[in-house]
């Protein structure tokens, strides 16, 4: 009963909606929301968590449909504080979210930025250690959303991490009652219920995963309305495989 059918209204971002001030304002609330509903540190544990495994000194990362940034630019600080080498790359296809992110958020130069389509990903097979997504998905329909994730397991290597929204009605109402409080723009309060409509089930994300092409995943419930995909990249199936 609190899971209703997958919706698919366009977003008013995905739209193109607003000036530049106004998705200013959408970026830092989603800046906001990733901070203090765990967007951040779901990927954030998902990816140490692999690095343990590895013990890795030095890795690269590719964050697909960035928008404002944030995430990828946790990683990148929190590797330059441990002395780990990284190159770290943000890619969307909206070149006025990266001129935002960029001259209004102060993305520094670190950051490697890439205009791009998420869906023909401007890299060579295996040139990422890490591919990871957060509150991406959702945006696409079935059939886009496998190829995404075919595209993403093409290019990671070592691992796919994926965060997103689980549909459900609960968060859906909170953030049509309660977004109001702790949002500025009206492109987030139109976008947020929206997103959750769009959200998955984790039986729906494993078999979008499946339908990818992907071996070798888990996907978990995290507290309280995420979902979290971290599958093995392409080289990890390679090195299987040899």
């Amino acid at each position: 009963m609190l899971t209703p059918k997958r919706i698919y209204i366009e977003e008013l971002l995905d739209a193109g909606e607003g000036a530049d001030n106004d998705v200013a304002e959408n970026l830092a609330d989603l800046r906001r929301i990733n901070r203090f509903l765990g967007g951040r540190s779901v990927v954030m544990k998902a990816l140490t968590a692999c690095l343990s495994e590895s013990r890795a000194e030095s890795f690269s990362l590719l964050d697909v449909g960035t928008g404002s940034a944030d995430i990828p630019g946790a990683i990148l600080e929190w590797s330059q504080s441990r002395g780990i080498k990284t190159v770290v790359c943000g890619l969307d296809i909206s070149e006025r979210n990266l001129r935002v992110a960029r001259g209004v958020l102060g993305v520094t130069g670190d950051l490697r930025l890439v205009i791009g389509d998420a869906k023909l990903l401007p890299f060579p097979d295996q040139s990422f250690d890490f591919v990871t997504a957060s509150l991406f998905l959702h945006h696409f329909h079935n059939e886009d959303a496998v190829m995404l994730l075919a595209e993403f397991l093409r290019v990671a290597r070592r691992a796919v991490i994926v965060n997103d929204l689980i549909r459900n009605l609960v968060p859906y109402y909170f953030i049509k009652v309660l977004g109001p409080l702790f949002t500025k723009s009206f492109l987030t309060r139109h976008d947020g219920p929206v997103s959750v409509l769009r959200g998955f089930t984790r039986a729906e994300l494993g078999g979008l995963a499946r339908l990818a092409g992907m071996q070798s995943f888990k996907v978990k419930r995290i507290f309280p309305y995420r979902l979290l995909l971290v599958a093995n990249g392409s080289g990890a199936t390679d090195e299987r495989r040899g």
